[in-house]
């Protein structure tokens, strides 16, 4: 493993961060080093959106008839218009209600118990598939995995942006669309995913502070795990080499030299707080580098300690492999509950079993 964690509360000029006001500004800057050097950047915001009603149904099939209501959201700038579609699952009863979105329907990997479990919880699941915004380059004998067209790059031509950038857009132009929803609480709208998903999820997050709680499932290297510290057969700084479409070309230069790079996934977590934020990992998943999750999410922790909030970073270990299964939406629904409902928390939070597992950084929080 490749050297200390950079401390987030260093600034430029060699001084620290020493009180609370100064943060944010500390957080913005790292968030933007982060999201230029790595992710090549944001997609513009639009100049306008509409919202095209295409559909209010019932889903008889199941108990308390939840709703399933359909939208197009067009964008309006750049070189031509954007459009993508939105579905919304939400209970009956009366909102406004807390919303959860998912940009993950491209997989298919909500199961009906698991929508279901979502709308009996209070919450609302909203839809979209991430790759209406970009293709996902990261399938087998994919002809072309520097390619940029189609989807936004047709939209904003010649920009520096990757797929990351282009799907967590996607999950903005989705918050765009709850604020204009009377039925969505704009107070309390969350963010999930897994795998590239994840990944997708935390950048989504730390750029639009409209997102009260983001959780990340598995998000693996430039994600939530360190670069720095890669346990046995865990994802590394390669992967700028292999999903090369996914990310911006900052980093290429650090390939082989990681601890050089001036910053890791920790600061990028660090700028999300005081936010509530989840990393869900499972044991098993060793591609996904678990340690390396732990490993950020105690430095990040510093961060939330020192706001005040250290219950705010939250991680949780399950057993079993790279998926995205009922475990993980019960425990999002369990932080959920006890971030916004006041309940007491039920899951195992912030244990792991990895007893040779050191912090790999000296620093600590200043005493605020």
């Amino acid at each position: 493993n490749k050297g200390e964690l950079p401390d987030p509360f260093a600034m430029p000029a060699g001084d620290s961060v020493t009180t609370m006001e100064e943060w944010p500004a500390r957080s913005r800057a790292w968030r933007d080093m982060i999201i230029d050097m790595e992710y090549g950047g944001l997609p513009p915001k639009p100049s306008s959106i509409e919202i095209e009603t295409l559909c209010h149904s019932d889903v008889r099939c199941w108990p308390g008839t939840p709703k399933l209501w359909s939208y197009r959201v067009h964008c309006h700038s750049g070189e031509q218009s954007f459009a993508f579609c939105v579905r919304i699952l939400f209970p009956s009863t009366s909102g406004p209600f807390p919303a959860i979105i998912n940009g993950d329907e491209c997989w298919w990997y909500i199961s009906d118990d698991v929508a279901r479990q979502v709308v009996d919880s209070g919450c609302a699941l909203v839809m979209f598939n991430r790759t209406e915004m970009a293709e996902d380059l990261g399938y087998a004998d994919v002809p072309d995995k520097l390619a940029r067209k189609g989807g936004l790059y047709d939209v904003y031509p010649g920009q520096t942006f990757g797929a990351l950038s282009a799907w967590a857009w996607g999950y903005h132009r989705c918050v765009d669309l709850l604020y204009e929803l009377p039925f969505i609480d704009p107070d309390r709208i969350a963010v999930t995913g897994h795998s590239r998903g994840g990944k997708t999820a935390l950048v989504a997050g730390a750029t639009d502070e409209r997102i009260m709680l983001i959780n990340d499932n598995a998000s693996c290297a430039g994600g939530s795990a360190a670069f720095r510290y890669v346990g046995d057969g865990g994802e590394t700084l390669n992967i700028i080499n292999v999903l090369p479409s996914w990310f911006g070309s900052g980093l290429q230069t650090y390939l082989g030299r990681e601890e050089d790079i001036p910053f890791d996934q920790h600061c990028l977590l660090a700028s999300i707080a005081p936010r509530p934020l989840l990393l869900t990992y499972a044991r098993d998943d060793r591609w996904s580098n678990p340690e390396g999750m732990v490993q950020c999410a105690w430095a990040a922790g510093e961060v939330y300690r020192f706001l005040g909030v250290p219950r705010n970073l939250a991680f949780h270990l399950r057993q079993g492999e790279h998926s995205h299964t009922t475990k993980d939406w019960d425990v999002l629904l369990d932080f959920i509950a006890w971030k916004w409902q006041g309940k007491e928390p039920g899951a195992a939070y912030n244990s792991h079993p990895y007893d040779h597992l050191q912090p790999a950084f000296s620093w600590k929080a200043p005493e605020a």
